[in-house]
């Protein structure tokens, strides 16, 4: 670690910026759909992965033991609904390394730069998977003229709790100011 790592700790702490992610995530996870849990299906998709659902998985990418589930394509794009959800699919077993080391990016893309000797045959395992297990895509604006009401009314309410937000960070700031006066 760089001792030039703290100034991001050395600095105003803003409500609205590091929430923002949050509130649009939390927003298009409502929206999205999802799969009932079946083992069956589970044990299946897992099968496809090559993997045994009977005994701890592993991380897709990288074979360590899997700690959490990647969604791979993410819920959210230019600050709205991606159209994937949390669908079979759309989840892969994943270590925390790999699943943080990825983020948003194309998975085909990360696996070939995080195994490029071994990547192949998991490409092919993963594109099987993915035609077998996830659904039709919905694009944010096809849901929009599907159900145009209740997408307006939740896009007002996360507005008005960005505007909360921000109204709370002047508040903030009016404290920390009588706080370094005092």
């Amino acid at each position: 670690m760089k001792i030039e790592s703290i100034k991001a700790h050395l600095q105003p702490y803003s409500i609205m910026k590091k929430s923002q992610t949050t509130i649009n995530h939390a927003f298009a996870s409502a929206i999205a759909p999802h799969d009932a849990y079946d083992i069956k299906t589970l044990k299946a998709a897992m099968a496809v992965l090559g993997q045994d659902a009977e005994i701890d998985l592993l991380c897709v990418y990288c074979d360590e033991p899997a700690e959490t589930w990647d969604h791979v394509f993410g819920l959210v794009r230019n600050l709205k609904f991606s159209g994937y959800g949390h669908v079979v699919g759309n989840l892969l077993p994943c270590c925390k390394k790999c699943n943080s080391e990825k983020g948003n990016r194309d998975w085909e893309d990360f696996l070939k730069k995080k195994m490029p000797s071994n990547s192949a045959k998991k490409i092919e395992n993963l594109k099987r998977y993915f035609e077998k297990y996830l659904p039709k895509k919905f694009d944010y604006e096809e849901i929009k003229t599907l159900c145009p009401d209740e997408i307006n009314q939740l896009n007002v309410i996360k507005d008005r709790i960005k505007a909360l937000f921000k109204e709370a960070d002047v508040l903030a700031e009016a404290v920390r100011e009588k706080i370094k006066k005092a």
